[in-house]
């Protein structure tokens, strides 16, 4: 699903040794999209795709979009992405830059914003760990704004896997961003391909904050890879 900069990269193949170019899409329907802990559907389902293509340099571009509802005029979220993807035994390291630019927002919003990423994973076979650092240098208006990530995910069958993370996001203009905070989760999926099935569980330590959908909630999703 729509998880911008380096989670696109990592979805696109870390541990898949590429040919010459490869295009890869997915269309899906998630029941609330969730980011860094966060609703941005009010709680209600968003639809979602994706194209990326890789090349065997390492080189990788995407495009990614979901359906937002922000009580507003905005309507969706659309990410451009390009980066470079290296790999060693079974280490993967990931760079790029992302653009995101919401449609549809109230003039003068400045909501459109930059990311910079750095993404490492390692495959340790019965398990694989990834760790990314996002930065953007002006996140909404709030200035400098840092979002850390660690996760793991754990094949527990051919087809199933479950994979929980923690996370941090810092933002340098609190009175705009808002309060620094974690976020944690954990997500069960069910690959049947070219469909993945999933639900997952997210919560946030901000508890009191008014009109923040960001307490423990439960999504629920499907998607599908082609080609």
């Amino acid at each position: 699903m729509v998880a911008r900069l380096a989670a696109l990269a990592l979805v696109a193949g870390l541990w898949a040794a590429p040919a010459w170019a490869d295009v890869d899409g997915s269309v899906g329907i998630i029941s609330d999209y969730i980011d860094k802990g966060l609703s941005q559907s009010d709680g209600k389902a968003a639809f979602q795709a994706g194209l990326s293509w890789a090349h065997e340099s390492g080189l990788f571009l995407g495009v990614d979009g979901s359906t937002v509802d922000f009580n507003d005029s905005t309507d969706a979220e659309l990410n451009f992405v390009g980066g470079q993807q290296w790999d060693w035994d079974h280490w993967a390291l990931v760079a790029g830059i992302s653009r995101t630019h919401y449609a549809g927002a109230p003039k003068g919003a400045g909501a459109d914003l930059w990311e910079f990423a750095l993404a490492a994973a390692l495959d340790l076979e019965t398990h694989q760990w990834e760790a990314e650092f996002v930065y953007s240098p002006d996140d909404g208006g709030a200035g400098d704004a840092l979002y850390q990530r660690l996760g793991v995910t754990i094949p527990l069958a051919e087809r199933v896997a479950i994979a929980p993370h923690i996370g941090h996001q810092w933002y340098d203009r609190k009175d705009v961003g808002g309060p620094n905070f974690w976020e944690w989760g954990l997500e069960l999926s069910y690959a049947l391909a070219p469909a993945t099935f999933g639900i997952a569980y997210t919560d946030t330590s901000l508890k009191n904050e008014d009109g923040c959908k960001c307490g423990g909630r439960v999504a629920a999703f499907v998607s599908v890879g082609f080609p």
